[in-house]
């Protein structure tokens, strides 16, 4: 029980923070470019190596390692690493686009916003999944209670950020940050459930899709809107590189 609420109390904490600061448009793209680079730390060096270690190669009596065939090892949680970020753009630019110019950005940012809550709720209950199974061996469970806890914060400043950008009020904005840090302590609830009816296979094309999300938020539509004016050029470059060695940091630790 504690250990949830430890996740819960650290998620609200990062999301609420942002909101005890009124930004204006500059200040809010200047902390726009932290939350980014972030999220770029997040994809880079945790989802996607995710994605690249699912089903390693079966090894033959030798000790060599085969794929049955296929050169190129196997490409299934690529291929749904693809539709996360094609999904994403396809539902902006089929459903959310229009005549207008200033409504198409506010619908953009909305949609850069929902998928983001998307990509981490996704990522989050797979997590708390992981961690209700595991939480019963301390050599096991310890760690990764350490490396949830340690993201979960981070993740919830990031998410509060594109939401801001989105102009969601603060009220709007905190029951996304309080629904968003419910996810895990869920995914922990609900982790005999959900194992029984899917595999580490579900769990995999989840994760992968998350990915997917979340490289095209980031690639997409963060790093545009972040250097769409030339101002504070310095001090976002600045930010991004330390939202990215944080995670950098945190990956180092085994986090």
């Amino acid at each position: 029980m504690w250990e949830a609420l430890a996740i819960f109390g650290v998620a609200l904490l990062g999301g609420a923070a942002p909101l005890l600061v009124r930004w204006n448009d500059r200040t809010l793209h200047v902390a726009l470019s932290l939350a980014t680079g972030l999220f770029l730390g997040a994809v880079f060096l945790h989802l996607l190596p995710g994605v690249a270690a699912m089903e390693p190669p079966q090894l033959d009596s030798h000790g060599h390692a085969h794929d049955h065939g296929h050169a190129h090892g196997n490409a299934l949680p690529w291929l749904f690493v693809l539709l996360g970020a094609l999904g994403v753009y396809l539902f902006e630019a089929l459903f959310l686009r229009s005549a207008e110019h200033t409504h198409d950005c506010d619908n953009q940012h909305k949609a850069v916003s929902m998928a983001a809550m998307a990509g981490l709720s996704v990522h989050a209950l797979t997590a708390g999944v992981s961690y209700g199974l595991a939480r019963f061996e301390p050599e096991v469970g310890q760690p990764m209670l350490v490396a949830i806890l340690a993201h979960k914060g981070f993740e919830s400043f990031s998410l509060t950020s594109v939401f801001q950008l989105a102009g969601m009020s603060r009220k709007t904005v905190f029951r996304w940050v309080v629904a968003f840090a419910c996810v895990t302590p869920l995914g922990m609830a609900l982790g005999g459930v959900l194992a029984e009816g899917a595999g580490d296979s579900t769990f995999g094309i989840l994760q992968a899709l998350a990915a997917g999300t979340f490289l095209f938020v980031c690639l997409g539509e963060l790093l545009p809107e972040v250097f769409h004016h030339k101002d504070d050029g310095l001090m976002k470059l600045c930010l991004m590189a330390l939202g990215i060695a944080g995670m950098w940091v945190l990956h180092g630790m085994g986090v």
